[in-house]
């Protein structure tokens, strides 16, 4: 592939990443994707087919990369209450940090596709997010961390909810301290819970 020199499959993939988590799908212009990027439109279009073999390409990378990092921790299967709170704890300070404005590339894909030609990823990822929380929270249960009678299923679309709807005031660079506090509320209701 034409590339700058040195530039691995996996850089590539992390510039087009950005472009779209930025841009969106429909805003990320060819010439923009082949600037940002380093490789040519045409070794672009040859290794990936076409600008949606590249976005599919993105999306991958996307949840290998960031969704891995942050939500692979509640997959665990020690996982608990624990990681639950810390996650939100991050995605509070979020509102002021690098992602401030970007927000989450499948979340913001969700948005922009609606519900028309949605990439196969996008309700993957949903159902990856309340998996992951359903999962540290049927630990906290097993562990006594949290009341016998708490609906782990209902619970965790709720966190999941809440997290998007993190993501999507992160996106819209909203106050920091907005973000910060629909986080803290979260992290309460989830106190109360508590055994």
């Amino acid at each position: 592939m034409g590339r700058r020199k040195n530039l691995s499959e996996e850089e590539l993939l992390d510039r087009a990443m950005h472009v779209f988590r930025r841009d969106g799908f429909a805003g990320a212009s060819a010439e923009v994707l082949v600037r940002e990027t380093g490789a040519s439109r045409y070794n672009l279009y040859s290794s990936y087919g076409n600008k949606e073999g590249l976005f599919t390409a993105a999306l991958d990378r996307y949840n290998q990369e960031i969704i891995d990092t942050r939500f692979g921790p509640l997959e665990q299967p020690n996982a608990d209450l624990d990681d639950i709170l810390a996650l939100l704890e991050f995605y509070g300070a979020a509102g002021s940090g690098p992602v401030a404005g970007l927000g989450c590339l499948l979340c913001n894909s969700a948005v922009e596709f609606g519900g028309r030609n949605q990439p196969d990823a996008v309700q993957q990822y949903f159902d990856r997010l309340s998996g992951a929380f359903r999962n540290a929270l049927d630990n906290a249960k097993a562990k006594s961390q949290l009341h016998t009678d708490v609906d782990t299923v209902a619970l965790s679309e709720f966190l999941c909810t809440n997290v998007l709807g993190l993501f999507v005031l992160i996106r819209a660079n909203t106050d920091p301290g907005r973000i910060q506090n629909a986080a803290k509320q979260a992290r309460d209701y989830l106190d109360r819970l508590r055994r």
